[in-house]
């Protein structure tokens, strides 16, 4: 009897670690992939949200990656697509590059809501003033070169719908603005 209660023992002991272990490694492999899935989803959607306050184009994608009431709120949207205070309406954009770090992100397995802080920036904007506003560059009351993209550190809150990941909102929490680009000197000699 004894040695039957310490083969027991054994065998309880042993298919309890495995469950422990088996457990972790499932966890874990769920915390991996909602921090890949929202790595790209911030990547690509705020990527897209530049694009589209720079360009005024491709806004109706937003809606893959950001619930509506939080476009129908963003006020940087709304300014950049609006044709009358967007800081990019005369200026055709032909390139900028977009660099955004996921500093800290937490996503329970079970829980539908994620949180993060990203960087965001814009380092460059290429572009040229619209034709009809070149006479403004020459009178010095418009720059020939694209304003900078005030980027910034901020908190988001995505939700996850249907088995999808969306952000649904955004708060800034510091603003990096860029330097201004200066047209380089000409070369002499």
């Amino acid at each position: 009897m004894k040695y039957l209660r310490r083969l027991l023992w054994f065998g309880v002991n042993r298919l309890v670690i495995f469950s422990v272990v088996i457990a972790i490694l499932i966890v874990g492999f769920y915390l991996a992939m909602n921090t890949a899935n929202i790595y790209v989803l911030l990547s690509e959607g705020m990527k897209l949200r530049a694009h589209a306050i720079l360009t005024r184009e491709g806004a109706r994608d937003l809606n893959n990656f950001f619930i509506k009431d939080f476009l129908d709120a963003d006020v940087a949207l709304s300014i950049g697509l609006s044709k009358d205070d967007s800081p990019y309406i005369d200026y055709v954009i032909t390139d900028f590059t977009y660099m955004l770090s996921l500093e800290w992100m937490w996503s329970w397995p079970w829980e539908d809501e994620a949180r993060a802080v990203i960087v965001e920036r814009v380092p460059h904007i290429a572009g040229s003033v619209v034709t009809e506003k070149k006479s403004l560059v020459t009178s010095g009351t418009l720059s020939a070169n694209p304003p900078s993209w005030r980027g910034g550190r901020y908190n988001v809150t995505l939700v996850r719908i249907n088995g999808r990941w969306k952000i649904a909102a955004l708060e800034q929490t510091q603003i990096i603005l860029e330097p201004t680009p200066t047209p380089s000197p000409a070369p002499t000699g």
